[in-house]
């Protein structure tokens, strides 16, 4: 089967912000303004926050990283994952490294107390500055909701920002270290998600981030059915699936959240293939985590997309690593 592009995934769907991953017709469909329902209510929570955590304060906001203890994991969906694509396999043993991740993804206020602006669509009433589906709808402002409409070259800047005020070095993580991450480091109790065996307990996907309750849709059939494709496109937007706060939804096994699900998010690496293959895709970089608008298939820990640097989307944004 051919690899799926994440932004042919997204487009999918229709809910593409530029040209560079426009679908055709997108800015053909705007739909009669309404008022959005009331988000689904989610009880604040406390944190949790491992003691070997590091807490930075960027123009008086904080946020936390998570250490991980370096370590051997096998990379990749195991042959007996019939839910899995070639390009996740073989599952292979890697190495990495301890490090520190960012315990959520990228927020709108720390992008904003950074680079002095919001680039984000579900951010108050649209995005003037990007052609929507969603422009006629008022989300509400929260600034907890991951940042998006950010591409990887978006992010670099971001980074190199960031560094300029903490005297740090962040960076995206690389794409094993997502994944190690992911599953939960040492502490790994194998999780298809990562950290449930069910999605809906760790993450924003497809059928429970918008309005009403869906049921899962067939990512196969997307791709050969069009009658069906158009089904899902209009589920989508009739039920205003989006973003929602980071740490809204339950932890990993290293207390880490919302890396199932929410938005897309970039790694450092160029995208490869697992059986050594390369040079076809140059410059794409690999996303990793599933979305809001993506099926459950999409999160599990082994799945991997890949989308050109300049791209953007409303639901891809990115964590940070140290």
């Amino acid at each position: 089967m051919k690899k799926i592009n994440l932004s042919i995934i997204i487009m999918l769907v229709a809910l593409l912000a530029d040209g560079t991953w426009q679908a055709a017709d997108a800015r053909t469909r705007k739909r009669k303004s309404t008022v959005a329902a009331t988000q689904q209510a989610t009880a604040p929570k406390i944190r949790a926050v491992p003691d070997s955590a590091l807490t930075f304060t960027v123009g008086g906001v904080s946020f936390t990283m998570v250490f991980v203890d370096g370590g051997t994991f096998t990379m990749g969906a195991a042959a007996s994952d019939k839910q899995a694509f070639d390009w996740e396999k073989p599952a292979h043993k890697v190495t990495v490294s301890s490090y520190y991740i960012g315990q959520t993804e990228v927020t709108q206020e720390l992008w904003q107390a950074v680079m002095g602006y919001n680039p984000s669509w579900v951010n108050g009433k649209g995005n003037s500055n990007y052609d929507s589906y969603h422009s006629d709808i008022d989300y509400g402002t929260d600034l907890q909701r991951p940042v998006e409409m950010v591409s990887w070259d978006d992010c670099q800047k971001f980074i190199v920002k960031l560094n300029q005020l903490t005297g740090k070095n962040f960076r995206l993580p690389t794409e094993a270290e997502w994944e190690f991450a992911a599953r939960g480091g040492n502490k790994s109790r194998g999780y298809k998600y990562s950290g449930s065996n069910n999605i809906g307990d760790v993450a924003w996907y497809y059928c429970n981030s918008g309005n009403k309750r869906l049921t899962d849709y067939d990512m196969e059939k997307i791709f050969s059915n069009q009658d069906y494709n158009n089904k899902i496109i209009k589920r989508v937007i009739s039920n205003r699936c989006r973003t929602h706060a980071v740490a809204a939804k339950a932890p990993n096994e290293l207390a880490i959240y919302d890396m199932t699900g929410n938005v897309w998010e970039w790694c450092q690496d160029n995208w490869y293939n697992y059986d050594g293959s390369y040079t076809e895709y140059g410059s794409n970089r690999v996303g990793r985590g599933g979305s809001c608008v993506n099926p459950a298939r999409d999160g599990r820990a082994s799945y991997r997309c890949y989308s050109g640097p300049g791209g953007r989307d409303y639901v891809i944004g990115f964590r940070l690593a140290l």
